[in-house]
């Protein structure tokens, strides 16, 4: 298997698991808004911008090469390959799902509805 063949096997692999994680999260989260559980609510989205995450890195690495190591590195990465749309969508879910709704406990279902 050639190192090109390898890298898109491994990208394709990361992309199945990304759509596999936000597949999961869009059941849990109806749960979560059903039950009205707090602490579901907030694992859920951390775990839908864990799918973000996942693709970005599955698409840096297609592009460049690498897998960033932070957000700080995803976001100058995808600016460095042109994609500021990408960076900004990054950025805006980051900050919604992860800063907000995980960590502040901020209670917003229509964004979150957006973020997926």
């Amino acid at each position: 298997m050639s190192g090109q063949n390898l890298v898109q096997g491994v990208i394709d692999s990361s992309l199945a698991i990304a759509e596999e994680i936000l597949g999961y999260t869009e059941e849990e989260f109806d749960n979560a808004m059903n039950v009205k559980d707090m602490l579901l609510y907030r694992n859920n989205v951390d775990k839908a911008f864990l799918s973000m995450i996942v693709a970005a890195n599955s698409y840096i690495a297609l592009k460049l090469n690498i897998t960033p190591r932070s957000h700080s590195d995803r976001r100058s990465l995808l600016r460095k390959i042109d994609r500021e749309d990408l960076r900004a969508f990054y950025n805006d879910v980051m900050r919604t799902l992860h800063n907000e709704a995980f960590y502040d406990g901020v209670y917003n279902s229509e964004e979150v509805k957006y973020c997926y």
